[in-house]
């Protein structure tokens, strides 16, 4: 497959914003070099929506000094790479990285002694989103090292390369269910699996199966988008056990209100909120007995409208 890679160059306060629109548009995840400033690249498949979304990135980057953001340092350059070229582009900038306390994530290709009660996440992300790396990704990580307990039942939403599941894994999960709406994430997250040796524990599954079989979970975590977040909220509830946990990220902060209004009009009750730059993670418990207000919940909908499942895997 043929893929369009896209750069643009901004100032080092702009870079989260920058980053939230290429994922948005559609990218995996973004590479960043430089400090200030910072070079931000992300790719997208050559396909029939390629130019939608091309210009849907151009115009979400022409809007940031209505944000109180500087403007690009020059316009956005695009070359067009085959599927090797991407995914090798990586390894230059992934390096063994501790996250919390315990967790260190360590790309396939790079050596690393574990030492004391570390707990190694081995993974080649390939062009899928999760290297840890990205806020959204380390808040996740953070949070689930707080709350995944042994021997629990997790789902992962918008899997990426697997890197979130992989966590659960390592802190104790025994069955984790896992699905991304891209078959190409699947793919990678399947391999990183099968690296780290948890195919017995982690399933990487397409959506319908998922649907069957995600029930009865002691966490939910998803690192997608605020307005998928929203939209999958009914569902999400009726998948933990009570008490259960639900970890969400990939919000943005002007959005956070909004998913905690949502999450709270399904039974989900809100814990705590993790931060880091412009990104939120929000941590919270299912409670059967909380009351439901499907009208908030529509109100939110308004405010944040969905984007569709394509919005996964963030």
């Amino acid at each position: 497959m043929r893929w369009a890679e896209m750069t643009v160059v901004c100032a080092a306060e702009a870079t989260d914003a920058v980053s939230y629109a290429f994922i948005d548009a559609g990218c995996g995840g973004v590479m960043l070099t430089g400090t200030d400033p910072v070079t931000v690249q992300g790719s997208l498949p050559v396909t029939d929506e390629l130019v939608l979304r091309m210009t849907g990135l151009r115009e979400h980057l022409e809007r940031l000094e209505e944000f109180g953001l500087p403007p690009l340092l020059d316009g956005m350059t695009i070359r067009y790479t085959e599927e090797e070229d991407w995914a090798n582009a990586w390894k230059q900038y992934f390096k063994p990285l501790r996250i919390g306390k315990r967790l260190i994530v360590k790309p396939s290709w790079e050596y690393y002694l574990p030492t004391g009660d570390d707990l190694v996440v081995e993974i080649d992300p390939g062009m899928a989103f999760g290297t840890g790396g990205h806020p959204t990704t380390r808040l996740c990580m953070e949070a689930l090292e707080e709350n995944v307990k042994p021997g629990m039942v997790v789902a992962d939403i918008g899997t990426g390369s697997g890197i979130l599941s992989l966590a659960a894994a390592r802190l104790g999960a025994v069955k984790i269910w896992a699905t991304d709406s891209d078959l190409l994430p699947r793919k990678i997250a399947t391999e990183n699996i099968l690296r780290n040796g948890l195919e017995e524990t982690i399933s990487i599954l397409e959506l319908e199966p998922f649907d069957s079989v995600a029930h009865d979970c002691d966490l939910i975590v998803a690192n997608i988008v605020a307005n998928t977040i929203i939209e999958l909220a009914p569902s999400i509830a009726p998948r933990l056990k009570p008490g259960g946990i639900f970890i969400a990220s990939g919000i943005v902060e002007e959005h956070h209100e909004n998913v905690k209004d949502a999450l709270a009009a399904v039974g989900l009750t809100y814990l705590e909120t993790k931060s880091e730059d412009i990104w939120v993670c929000l941590v919270c418990r299912y409670d059967p007995d909380a009351p439901r207000d499907p009208e908030a919940l529509q109100r939110v909908m308004r405010q944040v409208p969905p984007i569709g499942w394509d919005g996964w895997s963030a």
